[in-house]
């Protein structure tokens, strides 16, 4: 093999090599499927200047550290088959609208009702609401719905339910069962429904 011809190939051999090795320092750590943490991070990474003032905003009216960051922004459960919308920032004119439902969410708390709860929603956007299955209507869409995922005590749905009937129309609470440990939580009114989005279909119906 001629001396140039050698020259180069081992030229560009080293210059592929030095690439590889670059990219395999430079690149950014692979985001595991399994790590919400991580999955976090990454997202409030991209808008973390939005993402302090909301949480600041919060913070001011004392609604701040009800829940951790990485599920108050949390689109939903079906995030995976909706494009990958794992987390949604709600625009600034819907911060306000999350402040008496994170109240009532720290009320529900502080009297034992929720038992061990988790935000699995709360902000949607228009598509990914459409794409969860919410409706046209969802509360969700204004910034002032969560919705829950929780391991109840035994009586956990009767006490929740009893709380309902006595300060759901003080609180505008609404309270609506997609099962017995998927429940959904809002500030927009006295009323409560089931996993068909019927009154007559709520537990608390079967709770009296």
């Amino acid at each position: 093999m001629p001396r140039t011809r050698l020259a180069a190939l081992l030229f560009f051999s080293a210059v592929i090599a030095a690439m590889a090795i670059w990219w395999l320092v430079a690149r950014p750590p692979a985001l595991s499927l399994e790590g919400d943490d991580a999955r976090y991070r990454h997202w409030q990474a991209t808008q973390a200047i939005d993402v302090a003032e909301y949480r600041a905003f919060l913070a001011s009216k004392g609604v701040g550290a009800i829940v951790p960051p990485e599920q108050l922004f949390r689109s939903g459960r079906r995030w995976r088959i909706c494009g990958g919308e794992e987390f949604g920032l709600p625009p600034k004119s819907l911060w306000p609208q999350m402040v008496p439902t994170l109240r009532l969410l720290a009320d529900l708390e502080k009297r034992g009702l929720l038992g061990d709860a988790s935000v699995a929603s709360a902000f949607r956007t228009t598509d990914y609401n459409r794409c969860e299955g919410g409706s046209s209507g969802s509360r969700h869409l204004g910034n002032q719905a969560l919705d829950l995922d929780l391991l109840p005590p035994p009586d956990g749905i009767a006490r929740l339910c009893q709380a309902w009937r006595q300060d759901g129309a003080r609180l505008h609470w609404g309270l609506g069962f997609y099962s017995a440990t998927q429940i959904h939580l809002d500030t927009a009114g006295f009323r409560t429904w089931g996993s068909d989005h019927h009154a007559a279909t709520s537990l608390c119906r079967a709770t009296r």
